[in-house]
């Protein structure tokens, strides 16, 4: 039998391929294109689909040294929030390559772009920039894309990140090498605000580059909640400065823990794609991985406990 988290693998795989085959043509038609244009229309593939879109058969060419995301006039955001800078290279690095980004001004395109800049303007005063996400976030977007200039609003900072991967999707290439993007008006909000992935590192211990790739996997599939369920019977992962017996005696191996530096870069990294940490210590059962290293957390005195059942065979117990 396949595993839980062999299941999940296959899951996020699955997804992140979703995601990146995003960039180049396929269509997923709305309702409102459906008599005008044949699903067979090699442009605008969005996942999840936008709740209102509207997509032309017109296209704009983008030469990547000529194309910019930038803050927009009015944005109450601009160079100082390090959230939408990092979305920013990010989202270019995405659509373009990491080599484009960091070159830009070393190599000319051959043709002349259509499509300059993209501007992101958020609406309103606070744009939470410094903020965390929570149940309550605004995750609504606006975008606008048109020549010279397309336009991408938001009250948040949150719908930006969720209009920034819309737009990445909306890109292809076409067998030249050439980038389009079709002219479209799209608004959007997520039907459900918590949308979620669970990752279970007592059981599996995940080494943290696979967590960082699985909050990109999240944050292409406009994911918003990580349920990092961290430690439980099987092994006590977390280095705590606190108890560090726990980890010391709970841990698989010494190698086996998420030090305070590592929970901080996983809380940072879901932070800037708009991805929030819940995170799980289940108590006061599953914690067979504690007493190892601190029994007096679990018990008081000398007691007899029943700790296991094998259906309805009791199995025997034990004094401690």
């Amino acid at each position: 039998m396949m595993g839980s988290m062999e299941l999940l693998g296959l899951f996020l795989a699955a997804s992140g391929a979703l995601a990146a085959s995003s960039r180049y043509p396929r269509w997923a038609p709305g309702p409102q294109e459906l008599l005008s244009l044949s699903p067979e229309t090699p442009y605008g593939s969005l996942w999840p689909l936008p709740q209102s879109l509207r997509v032309s058969p017109t296209r704009f060419r983008l030469a990547p040294d000529q194309f910019q995301i930038v803050h927009g006039p009015g944005s109450s955001a601009g160079p100082n929030c390090s959230l939408l800078q990092d979305a920013f290279r990010r989202y270019y690095e995405y659509m373009f390559g990491y080599s484009k980004w960091q070159n830009q001004d070393e190599k000319k395109s051959l043709c002349e772009t259509e499509l300059s800049l993209l501007q992101v303007i958020i609406t309103s005063k606070d744009s939470e920039c410094d903020k965390f996400p929570s149940i309550t976030s605004d995750e609504s977007y606006h975008l606008q894309v048109s020549k010279p200039t397309s336009v991408l609003k938001a009250d948040k900072v949150w719908g930006i990140l969720r209009g920034l991967e819309t737009f990445s999707q909306l890109l292809y290439e076409d067998d030249c090498g050439t980038y389009f993007v079709n002219e479209s008006i799209i608004s959007d909000f997520p039907r459900f605000a918590y949308r979620g992935i669970l990752l279970d590192t007592s059981r599996h211990f995940l080494p943290l580059k696979v967590i960082l790739t699985n909050l990109d996997a999240m944050a292409f599939n406009k994911f918003n909640v990580l349920h990092w369920h961290i430690v439980d019977d099987p092994s006590f992962p977390y280095e705590s400065t606190t108890f560090p017996e726990l980890n010391a005696q709970g841990a698989y191996t010494p190698n086996h823990v998420y030090t305070p530096v590592d929970v901080h870069n996983v809380i940072e990294y879901a932070r800037l794609r708009g991805i929030r940490v819940i995170p799980e210590f289940d108590t006061p059962g599953h914690t067979q991985s504690w007493r190892k290293g601190k029994m007096c957390i679990i018990l008081k005195g000398e007691l007899k406990i029943l700790y296991a059942y094998n259906g309805n065979k009791k199995r025997e117990k034990e004094d401690w």
